[in-house]
């Protein structure tokens, strides 16, 4: 059975040299693993204590799962203190230590264990305690034979509780105010239509007058054309005959041309002034 250790506590690590006699000097390595999942937790050089006696202090580390694990202790004998060469004489020892909080296992436990049988026995005496259930009487559940048709009562009370029919309703006063509708827009007079001859007959005399005085502008034009034509004729010559014009350029004599008479100018279109 493997060795208890309790998690957070101070644990000594010993290494007793098998072979009293040897008065060899030796060096002793501890080197300590989870045993389940073999990760390294520590490495102790162990103090030599005398008679071929090693042993240091080590704190126990936590028990995170509540569970406990295990863990694998190995000691093995040097002949140097670097501890590179293993002695021939002694081989590594290994022991096993399960990591667990024993606080509160021996509270009630009377020095004895519980087994299966009595953990059977506690529970049929439970069981026995529980109240017995009533028989339940089923004759007391009305069968079907035993059931009574009671659809004419149905039917007597629906007809007994059916509603009484509505009156019918009364539309002779909506009749009657129809009627007097339609009486009153019979007798009412028809408007006569309007009568829109004298609106005519002032839009054909505008018509008419506003075409004779057109006529009359298009007249007026044709008769004071010549007079128009030659007064415009005189003011021109008038302005030439009165301007003075000074040249630096070299002039030649040249046929002096005579000026175009009344006859020779194109005629002007007054006509077109009073399209």
């Amino acid at each position: 059975m493997s060795l208890i250790l309790q998690p957070q506590a101070s644990f000594t690590v010993v290494r007793q040299i098998a072979n009293h006699t040897d008065a060899s000097t030796y060096y002793v390595r501890a080197v300590i693993r989870n045993a389940y999942t073999d990760e390294l937790l520590a490495t102790l050089d162990l103090t030599d204590r005398g008679s071929q006696r090693f042993s240091k202090n080590w704190q126990v580390p936590a028990d995170v799962s509540g569970q406990g694990h295990y863990i694998s202790i190995v000691t093995s004998v040097y002949t140097d203190s670097g501890y590179t060469s293993k002695s021939e004489n002694y081989g590594d020892e290994e022991n096993t230590y399960l990591v667990q909080d024993r606080s509160g296992w021996s509270h009630g436990r009377g020095g004895g264990s519980l087994s299966i049988s009595d953990v059977r026995r506690v529970i049929r005496e439970e069981i026995e305690k529980l109240p017995t259930p009533e028989t339940f009487d089923y004759s007391r559940i009305p069968q079907p034979q035993d059931m009574k048709d009671r659809s004419d009562e149905i039917l007597s009370a629906i007809r007994e509780n059916k509603p009484e029919a509505p009156e019918p309703l009364d539309l002779t006063p909506v009749l009657e105010a129809i009627a007097g509708a339609k009486q009153a827009i019979e007798a009412k007079e028809v408007t006569p239509p309007t009568d829109l001859a004298p609106l005519l007959t002032k839009l054909q005399e505008k018509n008419e007058t506003d075409g004779l005085d057109f006529q009359e502008v298009k007249d007026v034009l044709a008769n004071i054309e010549p007079a128009l034509i030659t007064a415009i004729e005189g003011t021109i010559k008038k302005a030439i005959d009165e301007t003075s014009f000074i040249s630096t350029f070299r002039t030649e004599a040249q046929p002096r041309k005579t000026a175009p008479t009344q006859e020779d100018a194109p005629a002007l279109d007054v006509k077109r002034l009073a399209a």
